[in-house]
């Protein structure tokens, strides 16, 4: 049986989901951009003048998601897209002086929030818990590693009997 409490995926889910739903909400009740949104922005900020496809694979986001996010800042001027000269295939992004704003005032809030929710930790520790995480986003590979798959020892019901008897239904 799985101990939710002490399953490492099952903590770093909980984790995961509750900071993303409440830094979603807030950042679009406060800066009317997603939590997508603000990933992308935050890695054009360091990485300019790269493509979508190197976002999704700095980021671990879904194209769809970012080809999505990025036409929808573009057309509202946060982005800025450019032919490359040596693929002309290949569109490059950066963020528009106005999306340099919106990320350095939403830098400030995401620092702060970061730091009340550090709070918790002594200064040692959060060094300890950067280190730990950096070394587990390293192993991530480790989940795509074959395992065995116990044999099925119950077969499963084809569809469940009903739990209190069902009567038919006349036409009118």
């Amino acid at each position: 049986m799985v101990d939710p409490k002490v399953y490492v995926p099952a903590l770093l889910t909980l984790l995961s989901n509750t900071l993303t739903n409440n830094a979603s909400i807030f950042y679009r009740q406060h800066f009317g951009v997603g939590l997508t949104d603000w990933r992308i922005m935050y890695r054009l900020a360091s990485d300019p003048w790269i493509t979508a496809h190197r976002i999704c694979e700095l980021s671990a986001l879904d194209k769809a998601v970012v080809s999505r996010s990025i036409a929808w800042m573009e057309s509202r001027g946060l982005v800025l897209i450019r032919g490359d000269a040596e693929d002309a295939r290949r569109r490059l992004l950066a963020l528009s002086p106005a999306g340099l704003d919106l990320h350095d005032r939403i830098t400030v809030v995401a620092l702060q929030r970061e730091r009340n929710f550090l709070a918790a930790l002594k200064e040692d520790e959060v060094a300890e818990t950067i280190r730990l995480l950096t070394k587990l986003v390293d192993n991530l590979g480790a989940f795509s590693t074959p395992v065995a798959i116990p044999p099925q020892r119950v077969a499963p019901i084809e569809s469940a009997p009903p739990t209190s008897p069902r009567r038919a239904i006349k036409p009118r």
